[in-house]
């Protein structure tokens, strides 16, 4: 099996705040978020980051979609480093966490193409992909309504379909 993705010793600590050390009831002023992780994930494996909330889960997902630089360690996604490489990074995978908030005013049609512009695809790959991808998911219909005007489970399905 192909090595997709090889984390080495990731580790992110952040600096808490007085108010953030109160409300933690800590007198320690790093938190350390994640330390020293390491896994393999393989091509066509399902992987799962497992554990109780502030375990350092969503961290590691911020890492590793290039959000936020580890303190040390690296990861490689598809032979690209999240740390020297994370342009690469980020050409070659989609991130969606359950937050993600559409421009109320804007068109899926318009959100679409002004994502993939700032990502640098292809206009001809993207014409391809938005085809497939809209009638896939049953969002040609609704190409040039406002996301204000969608229905929660559509908005959704806007946001997974610009992730991909």
């Amino acid at each position: 099996m192909e090595e997709l993705l090889q984390v080495k010793d990731l580790r992110k600590t952040f600096t808490l705040s007085a108010k953030q050390q109160k409300i933690e009831k800590t007198k320690e002023k790093v938190k350390v978020a994640v330390d020293g992780l390491s896994f393999t994930a393989y091509q066509g494996e399902v992987f799962g980051l497992l554990g109780p909330n502030g375990a350092g889960k969503t961290t590691t997902l911020r890492m590793l979609a290039t959000l936020i630089r580890p303190d040390s360690g690296d990861a490689i996604v598809d032979g690209s480093s999240i740390v020297s490489k994370p342009e690469e990074v980020r050409g070659k995978i989609g991130f969606l966490t359950s937050e993600l908030k559409l421009e109320e005013f804007f068109t899926p049609n318009y959100l679409f193409d002004f994502f993939s512009k700032l990502y640098g695809v292809d206009p001809v790959v993207m014409a391809e992909r938005k085809k497939n991808l809209f009638e896939r998911f049953g969002i040609d219909r609704f190409a040039e309504m406002k996301v204000g005007n969608l229905s929660t489970g559509m908005k959704q399905k806007v946001s997974l379909v610009i992730s991909l």
